[in-house]
């Protein structure tokens, strides 16, 4: 254990050197928060034309919610990309991808308005849960990752298999939070405005404290060390950002969910968090160490679940109680 926490400890360490050394992400961020921070309402607006309905989730991004000029979401089923949505000029439009014939069976490659029989149709289609016909181009991590949104994002506690979490999201729509850093080797590469995204960033709440948690996901057995640098490379850059007063902190507390900023002067602690499918190699041993940065702690834990043909969450053994 302790030369695995070493280990974490000095990625954790890289990553903080690497944001200290490259600062253009600070301006970036900032600029981020802001533009959203003054459109949201209008995305808000945008988003009450239309409703979202199972197996087909509406997501966002934060290229999509700064965008000024057009409100525009992202329509995916079973997490892979399907169908764009815009709003501009009172009109409600449904783009539809090309490859969903190539994927799903289902024809795209078209425009219409988002109420037209033609768009229903396109809809409908994937109501009937169709696999995915080309095997090649097959990508379970983006249905596992939607599979566990759908699960979390559940409002009552007795329907979930794990109670006291929900992801957060950007202005009401499922959204990946992009980083700086490129982790998928298991050590901090600063690559800018290309870093790689959280696969979840969820909120955990008990009594009257709440603590982000970045979930690293995978759709197969990995080793837990690898994935745990990956978890602990992104929470470095969020517990960063929600301290840099000069990256618009303050926007991305309320951006993330909170209503009240916490106190600055406490320390901060977030949870660094794995999720994998259940298998007979799971680690548990390292569950709520913790590693030290930028004055607060990231805490370890693990999440493992099963997922049924039907992308029904399973028995979930984790670390993420009352604690």
């Amino acid at each position: 254990m302790d030369q695995l926490l070493q280990s974490l400890q000095e990625t954790a360490n890289k990553a903080a050197e690497e944001l200290k050394n490259n600062t253009e992400w600070i301006t970036r961020y900032a600029g981020y928060a802001s533009e959203i921070m003054e459109i949201q309402e209008t995305i808000k607006d945008a988003r009450k034309l239309f409703h979202e309905r199972k197996p087909l989730y509406v997501y966002s991004s934060i290229s999509r919610a700064k965008n000024r000029s057009q409100v525009t979401f992202n329509l995916r089923y079973r997490g892979q990309s399907v169908a764009e949505i815009s709003y501009k000029k009172g009109k409600l439009l449904l783009k539809t991808n090309k490859n969903t014939k190539e994927f799903y069976g289902i024809e795209g490659g078209k425009t219409f308005e988002w109420n037209s029989k033609e768009a229903e149709i396109f809809r409908g289609g994937f109501a009937k849960c169709p696999d995915r016909i080309n095997k090649r181009k097959k990508n379970e991590e983006h249905r596992f990752e939607s599979a566990l949104l759908t699960e979390l994002s559940k409002n009552k506690g007795s329907d979930k298999v794990l109670t006291n979490i929900q992801p957060v999201r950007l202005v009401e729509s499922r959204f990946q939070m992009p980083t700086p850093f490129k982790a998928s080797g298991g050590q901090p590469a600063y690559i800018g405005h290309k870093g790689g995204g959280i696969d979840l960033l969820c909120r955990t709440k008990h009594g009257n404290k709440s603590v982000l948690n970045i979930f690293e996901l995978k759709d197969e057995y990995e080793d837990h060390e690898k994935v745990l640098q990956q978890a602990v490379i992104y929470s470095v850059f969020i517990h960063k950002l929600l301290r840099s007063p000069d990256a618009g902190s303050n926007n991305w507390w309320k951006l993330f969910g909170f209503s009240k900023i916490p106190n600055t002067s406490l320390p901060l602690r977030i949870n660094a968090v794995i999720a994998l499918p259940k298998n007979e190699k799971n680690v548990t041993s390292f569950k709520k160490e913790e590693i030290t940065v930028n004055g607060g702690t990231i805490q370890l834990h693990y999440l493992y679940f099963t997922l049924s043909k039907n992308d029904k969450v399973g028995v979930i053994e984790t670390s993420l109680m009352k604690n």
